[in-house]
């Protein structure tokens, strides 16, 4: 594909990249895999062969570490393989900051937030999130509590929502940020242009762009 070539390499690893994101902020970082991946839809991200992508992500945005984000709360984040929405065409895991507020909205949902992934498809939440312009904008995301990030996101997308509803990988988008209320652990959105929600709630969507924070 044509394009910008990569920004800086912060951290090479045999199987990962740490970049800058380019914005030129300190909370805008990518975890890009080594090997040719396009993208969320590539059956390869959710084999038992390949690397855990979601706690390296988490791990180099630690104080310390190249891609520390310097923000209130981390966020991290992977496209649809919309092409109006995805700028390469090679997998990457945004890290980042989560907008002001969704923490506190994701706190108050708590008590009705799955931890069984069995019910992940089911537990949609509409989360009040922010456009490029700053404006806030709601989506609706499914939600699912996990104490750690020791397993595969993308194959616990696969199993739990995306084979079981029918949907498609592709039109998946995945966010990972920190659970700070009860026993701590984490929670995982989920969202897709074409989410079935409740009657009320505001659409799903295609991209992480509404709940992450990079400039």
């Amino acid at each position: 594909p044509t394009g910008p070539p990569f920004p800086q390499c912060l951290r090479t690893t045999p199987t990962y990249v740490i970049l800058n994101g380019g914005s030129g902020s300190n909370h805008d970082y990518l975890l890009v895999p080594s090997c040719r991946i396009s993208g969320i839809e590539c059956p390869f991200i959710a084999s038992a062969s390949a690397p855990n992508y979601w706690l390296e992500a988490w791990n180099n945005a630690q104080p310390g570490q190249p891609g520390h984000v310097v923000y209130p709360h981390i966020g991290l984040g992977v496209n649809s393989a919309d092409p109006a929405i995805r700028q390469q065409d090679q997998l990457h895991i945004h890290l980042a900051g989560i907008h002001s507020g969704i923490q506190t909205q994701l706190n108050n949902h708590d008590s009705t937030i799955t931890n069984a992934p069995s019910n992940w498809r089911n537990q949609i939440v509409p989360i009040w999130g922010l456009t490029s312009t700053g404006a806030p904008a709601p989506r609706s995301y499914r939600v699912l509590h996990v104490a750690n990030l020791n397993q595969n996101l993308f194959t616990l997308l696969r199993d739990s929502v995306v084979l079981p509803t029918g949907a498609t990988m592709a039109a998946q988008i995945l966010a990972v940020t920190p659970r700070l209320i009860g026993n701590g652990g984490f929670y995982v959105l989920n969202s897709e242009p074409g989410l079935p929600v409740p009657p009320g709630q505001p659409g799903g969507t295609g991209t992480v762009d509404f709940l992450l924070a990079y400039a």
